[in-house]
């Protein structure tokens, strides 16, 4: 079932965690094969293995998800990726949208104070 807000969440979560729409894919694959490898993730989503390994690292450096590793019979290692528990992910997501809400709150409490031409210039400056 599809909900008609799907582009606004997403939007919503882009802008209050800051992430991208590729870091967002990546975290849904994530969801989808749990726990995964970034060669993985990387065929799974159809987006080439630097490019999962920035998001995932972003990823990791916002506490969305988690890296553990086993050790590979014939030596070396291997690093797996999941995502965190969804009360985290949930815990984490309403502290953004709130900060972020506040924040945007602040700058329109500053647009009020501005005059005409400066509002224009900000918003042109933005787009």
């Amino acid at each position: 079932m599809e909900f008609k807000c799907d582009d606004h969440l997403r939007c919503t979560l882009k802008c209050a965690l800051d992430l991208s729409c590729v870091d967002l894919e990546v975290y849904v694959a994530l969801l989808k094969k749990n726990p995964s490898t970034i060669e993985e993730i990387s065929e799974l989503i159809g987006k080439d293995k630097s490019t999962v390994y920035k998001s995932l690292q972003k990823l990791l450096e916002k506490g969305l998800a988690e890296r553990d590793y086993r050790i590979l019979r014939g030596g070396g290692y291997r690093y797996l990726y999941k995502p965190v528990p969804f009360r985290e992910f949930k815990e984490q997501m309403l502290r953004a949208v709130e900060n972020w809400s506040r924040t945007l709150m602040e700058s329109i409490s500053e647009l009020e104070k501005m005059d005409k031409a400066r509002i224009q210039k900000a918003l042109e400056s933005v787009l």
